[in-house]
């Protein structure tokens, strides 16, 4: 597969930056008061909905300016040691005239909260403190309590939604470089379906120009509305295909789906997209590390735990894969998913069956299945006279006729339809 194109035109430069442009301009005096020896603050928190341009901004300007980046996540390193550890030794590493040219990103330092994290966020009070170097910290809400006295050691610069002619423009170069025709209605469809998140917006783009050389309307409209199956699949696409640790971890924000769900689609599909022996056994020994953080979370219903999960099982799986795929390899539907899909079908069946019983000869539903199912399944088996008879009498529909009947295949459609307002097939285990 072609390079996610989220990374591929990802900043390369300031004035690259889409939109938000008087927190960037801000940004830039900041990094140019550091640069002087004269900062006003110390540390800078950089804070807005994803997909707006806030680690591409830090990014940019060190690959513009000649700075490393020392990156790290602070819902991954939440105690005191680790942060001294990852963070401190950085902030001291440089001197404030700049003779080490080096910026901090702490992402995600809304991920540090509860009690557990007093130590790391005592921790990074005192790095901002002591620093000798840019920090720059990236949070979607910082406004967790807990973090006031980080806010009150920061330059707070806040990024909004982008507008919806700010994402267009950003669309319609991505697509000129592709060299892909894409129509203006197409393009303000886009943006719309984005909601100012230029990230998935591209995404969006992406996925709909594969194959194609115009992109109108209606290829945006083929996508409809944002569902979980689609989801997963723009998530794993991007797990399984991306270099970037980053964007592995991005690859989850905003999916309807819980992280249970998610694993099961990782460990079905982990055979099929990394073939090398090698590497599939690193990406099993990252999904192996994130279910037991996944087991500890509910069994002891601490769910901060996902915190370690996640990174595993998106960012892991991501950099084991280092042979560059061979062409497309279509994802596959979890069999567990399936398993439980067929189960609670057919219980739904026989459950509807039982109740029909039961109404009929003024017994429980339990009693209807436990005593009276398994003769009228012998009788409805015999498929004669005596069966449609008692099909009748029942009022049993034509799929739980089959049901009773044992004939493999089982229409579930009028029992998925009363209970769900959707039908579906399923094969009696």
């Amino acid at each position: 597969m072609t390079e996610l194109w989220v990374e591929k035109y990802r900043p390369k430069r300031v004035s690259e930056v889409v939109g938000n442009k008087d927190s960037v301009k801000a940004f830039v005096e900041w990094m140019r008061s550091w640069e002087l020896g004269k900062p006003s603050k110390k540390a800078v928190l950089l804070y807005g909905p994803a997909g707006v341009g806030k680690t591409s901004l830090v990014l940019a300007y060190a690959r513009e300016h000649g700075y490393d980046v020392v990156e790290v996540n602070a819902s991954d390193w939440r105690n005191e040691e680790r942060m001294k550890m990852v963070v401190g030794e950085s902030s001291l590493q440089a001197t404030l005239d700049g003779t080490t040219k080096k910026i901090i990103l702490v992402d995600e330092v809304d991920g540090i909260a509860g009690r557990e994290d007093a130590g790391g966020l005592s921790a990074l009070r005192k790095i901002i403190d002591e620093t000798r170097t840019p920090i720059a910290l990236v949070a979607n809400n910082p406004w967790d309590p807990r973090l006031a006295s980080i806010r009150d050691r920061c330059l707070m610069l806040q990024f909004r939604r982008l507008r919806k002619s700010e994402v267009v423009k950003r669309l319609k170069e991505i697509a000129s470089m592709e060299g892909i025709k894409v129509t203006d209605a197409a393009l303000k469809k886009l943006a719309e379906r984005s909601e100012g998140d230029l990230r998935s917006a591209i995404n969006d783009l992406q996925a709909i120009a594969s194959g194609r050389k115009v992109v109108d309307v209606d290829a945006v409209e083929a996508l409809g509305e944002r569902n979980r199956v689609r989801e997963i699949f723009q998530a794993l696409r991007i797990i399984f295909n991306t270099k970037s640790l980053r964007a592995a971890r991005a690859a989850l924000e905003g999916l309807e789906i819980d992280l249970d769900m998610v694993y099961a689609w990782l460990i079905e599909n982990v055979p099929e997209q990394i073939p090398d022996p090698g590497e599939l056994a690193e990406a099993y020994e990252a999904l192996a590390r994130a279910d037991l953080f996944l087991a500890k979370a509910s069994r002891e219903q601490k769910w901060k735990l996902t915190r370690y999960a996640i990174p595993l099982m998106t960012g892991g799986v991501a950099l084991a894969r280092k042979t560059k795929p061979q062409g497309f390899v279509k994802f596959t539907f979890p069999s567990k998913i399936r398993l439980m899909q067929r189960s609670r079908a057919e219980r739904e069946l026989r459950s509807s069956i039982a109740s029909k019983i039961a109404g009929k000869l003024h017994l429980s539903s339990s009693k209807a299945i436990t005593h009276m199912l398994p003769y009228i399944s012998f009788i409805m088996s015999r498929g004669d006279e005596y069966a449609k008879a008692m099909a009748e009498y029942f009022e049993f529909t034509p799929s739980e006729v089959k049901y009773l009947a044992g004939k493999g295949e089982v229409e579930v459609a009028e029992v998925a339809v009363k209970k769900r307002g959707r039908g579906r097939r399923t094969r009696r285990r």
